[in-house]
């Protein structure tokens, strides 16, 4: 029989409360049931606790004390799978040291807010909310909550620099000049940085991470010279959507990724673009944004979340080490996250609209998804003058301008692109297999007005010089004057003749003997021996291609349920302490149900019994060693954690074992390091030497 999927969680969060150490269970229960009287059931405590926390006055109040704080670390459990503390810690980076969450989700689960549990797929710890308290929680659980409006220091004014199908063709252009324009490290050669420089004011760092992605994409091949165009592939690109490739771009700026990790980054980088509010969210936000949308798709199909692979944490402690290698495994996709933010700033996809009081940049959705941007082509606009200067404006698209490239040569790009038409540049276009015609015919094309005759003149006396002498490579087949008519006519054949160089006598378009004779095998004629040159230009697998996402307000915050203020709050403990003043007990009863008040465990006067208080001591400091001993040795026992002092440095970690020498004592220590992807490091520390220790309260996490 199915159960119930949330019969199914309160019966996990029973199991979770039973198989507690019985130190934890007991301190539990005496907390909000009282002191235990023998002989008890667990389960039947267990169902009592359940009862209490069912209550209408229990769940009000227990939600009337959730700070915004508590809010966000809650809901970042109900949204991010299989949530553990590592998860968690980096998903709130920058905002907790591993301590301090630590300790909040130890109170949460102390306040049965949270509770905890072992994934019986990953054999890990994972946190989870408590079935009874999601119906009271489900208005201040949104998603929103964990997306804080940020608070700004100061506006931007500066222009945003951004792609454009004429900045793309240009460097397009540039690239056919300049084909060896990189180091072997992949970095612009002095002489091509300094000519972009020239050329691109201010479009240097753009234009390197363009590159990147050109090479990363395979638009750009590499040959014994340097890179060139891979034509046919670059216009299969143009043809997407220009928010699809410049998304595409982005991504293969940061490395090279399968098909599939490609679709899911740009994809990913699209949604987050598209869900930034108008009013902006920081760097820190952003990256939290898109743990959000991957957990919201891991259920679509080609898409992965970051949470279900545990390694979201590798956003920030991994961003700084991506080299161009190939990306396969589905975690290592979230590692270039950090980095696609600068990128995405550059290219248009966001853009900087200032700077929070953290001095952190915060960013908006670019003017790519603006409503107005307009991506038709308006096709006249295109000037040439007498000089053979060419201008071209704002409006063609980039599978338009791609072949205009090929005869052009880039003289400025600035407000607009100015480009020259000369020998040289012409004589590219014949090399590419533009034909005198074709040229004249995009020119008029697209421009508004005559083309100039002497232009005119000029590249027919190039075509003639051009057609004047020939070099050919590659497979050549002679036939006799009786047999050349069946073999231009054959269908095995005839694709690949790729030029009559004469009576009888192609050139084929292949590359390797077995293709030609493969070719030749499949036209029947036997009168044809073995051969050199064959091969059918297969056409190169197009761009994947997905829906643009619309941009959307769907994370604004404003309507959200708000929790109670600081005042409310206050007030609560205000009653609370006041009963508690009120009452005859001993002072360390009385500080025990103090600290209870102060970690918001304490719902109501019922609570507030002496005999549920059982004395621990927690901290030690100065020339206290015996009682810094005592505390390390009972959170070994515990398995506490424990904060250790050394002057202004604080280590924090769990103590595994202890050793005496002479009047000085030695913990051994696990460290916990900040960086949770890091190996875990065993170290000693002197207890004497040490300012400061402290038991982290409860064991509960382990």
């Amino acid at each position: 029989m199915t159960l119930d999927p949330k019969v199914q969680r309160i019966i996990d969060w029973r199991e979770s409360i039973a198989v507690l150490p019985d130190n934890h269970f007991f301190e539990i229960i005496r907390m909000y049931l009282g002191e235990i009287k023998t002989p008890f059931n667990k389960q039947k405590l267990i169902e009592e606790l359940g009862a209490f926390i069912r209550k209408e006055e229990s769940r009000k109040t227990l939600v009337s004390l959730l700070s915004e704080t508590d809010l966000r670390i809650i809901s970042a459990v109900k949204y991010i799978s299989r949530a553990t503390l590592e998860k968690l810690f980096s998903f709130f980076a920058g905002s907790f040291s591993y301590a301090e969450l630590y300790e909040r989700i130890l109170n949460l689960e102390e306040r049965l807010i949270l509770y905890r549990k072992t994934d019986k797929n990953t054999d890990k710890t994972i946190i989870l909310l408590n079935p009874h308290l999601e119906d009271d929680l489900e208005p201040y659980t949104k998603q929103t909550v964990l997306l804080e409006n940020p608070d700004y220091a100061e506006l931007s004014y500066e222009t945003p620099s951004m792609l454009s199908p004429e900045l793309i063709a240009a460097f397009v252009s540039f690239i056919n000049k300049n084909q060896d324009l990189c180091k072997a490290d992949g970095t612009f050669k002095k002489r091509t940085q300094a000519e972009i420089e020239r050329l691109f004011p201010s479009k240097t760092e753009l234009l390197f991470n363009l590159t990147k992605a050109f090479i990363n994409l395979s638009l750009l091949r590499e040959i014994p010279d340097g890179y060139e165009i891979d034509k046919t592939k670059l216009l299969a690109f143009a043809r997407l959507d220009p928010r699809l490739q410049y998304a595409y771009l982005c991504v293969a700026s940061q490395g090279r990724f399968s098909r599939n990790g490609l679709i899911r980054q740009a994809k990913l980088l699209l949604d987050v673009a598209t869900s930034i509010p108008h009013g902006g969210f920081s760097r820190s936000i952003i990256l939290r944004l898109a743990h959000i949308i991957s957990e919201d798709q891991s259920d679509a199909a080609g898409l992965s979340s970051f949470g279900s692979t545990s390694r979201f944490n590798s956003i920030l402690n991994r961003a700084k080490n991506i080299d161009s290698a190939i990306v396969e495994h589905e975690g290592d996709l979230s590692s270039v996250l950090d980095r696609l933010i600068d990128c995405a700033s550059l290219f248009g996809i966001l853009s900087k609209k200032g700077v929070d009081v953290k001095g952190e940049e915060i960013f908006v959705s670019g003017a790519i998804f603006d409503e107005n941007e307009k991506f038709e082509d308006r096709p006249k606009c295109l000037s040439v003058d007498a000089g053979f200067t060419v201008t071209i404006l704002p409006g063609l698209s980039l599978e338009n301008l791609i072949p205009l490239m090929d005869f052009m040569e880039l003289r400025q790009f600035d407000t607009a692109a100015v480009f020259e038409i000369n020998r040289k540049s012409v004589m590219r276009g014949f090399d590419a297999g533009l034909s005198e015609n074709r040229i004249f015919s995009l020119l008029k094309k697209y421009s508004p007005y005559e083309i100039p005759q002497n232009l005119e003149i000029s590249v027919d006396d190039w075509s003639r010089s051009y057609s004047s002498a020939t070099i050919y490579k590659g497979y050549v087949l002679q036939v006799s004057a009786e047999n050349a008519a069946m073999t231009e006519n054959n269908p095995a054949i005839s694709p690949f003749i790729a030029q009559k160089l004469s009576a009888g006598i192609y050139l084929l378009s292949v590359e390797s003997d077995e293709q030609a004779a493969n070719i030749i095998a499949r036209s029947g004629l036997d009168f044809i021996g073995k051969i050199k040159t064959p091969e059918k230009n297969y056409e190169s697998v197009g761009f994947p291609e997905f829906e643009v996402p619309q941009k959307t307000d769907r994370y604004d915050s404003d309507e959200e349920a708000k929790p109670t203020s600081d005042k409310e709050r206050a007030a609560h403990f205000e009653a609370m302490r006041a009963c508690l003043e009120s009452m005859n007990i001993p002072p360390e009863k009385k500080e025990g149900l103090e600290e209870r008040i102060q970690h918001k465990i304490i719902l109501s006067p019922v609570q507030l019994r002496a005999d549920s208080v059982k004395y621990e001591r927690f901290e030690a400091g100065g020339m206290d060693f015996s009682g810094k001993v005592h505390i390390i040795e009972d959170s070994i026992a515990n398995n506490c954690m424990v904060e250790l002092q050394f002057g202004d440095r604080i280590i924090v970690g769990v103590p595994i074992s202890l050793s005496k020498e002479g009047s000085d004592a030695t913990v051994l220590m696990r460290v916990n390091p900040e960086r949770v992807d890091e190996e875990s490091l065993v170290k000693e520390f002197a207890v004497g030497q040490a300012k400061f220790v402290k038991r982290i309260r409860g064991s509960v996490l382990r």
